[in-house]
């Protein structure tokens, strides 16, 4: 069975190579060690969460879809559950209008 960081460790290396970064080059704006990013990939690092945070952040990667792999789609997970918890109908119609005007520019 693979276990979650040997799933990050994919998800960063495919996310990494779709965006034409080099490991070098991803190590760089992150202000990180390239060995750093070497290791995480070859499943050889136990890396700090803060570590992982920034490179999920840099390279769009959902935690939640690594962590939860089985989870089926169109569930919603608990940050996002935990989120619109205290948010009006109304004002949770907004944010969700925002994401799909969001995706369209990005689409773009």
């Amino acid at each position: 069975m693979t276990n979650s960081l040997d799933l990050f460790a994919s998800a960063l290396r495919n996310a990494r190579t779709k965006r034409g970064l080099t490991q070098r080059a991803l190590a760089e704006r992150l202000n990180m060690s390239v060995r750093t990013i070497i290791e995480i990939e070859l499943c050889r690092s136990n890396p700090k969460f803060e570590t992982i945070v920034l490179l999920a952040q840099e390279l769009n990667i959902s935690l939640d879809a690594v962590a939860f792999p089985n989870t089926k789609n169109g569930t919603v997970s608990k940050s996002v559950a935990d989120f619109f918890a205290d948010k009006s109908e109304a004002e949770s119609q907004r944010y969700i209008v925002l994401c799909r005007q969001a995706e369209m520019i990005k689409e773009k």
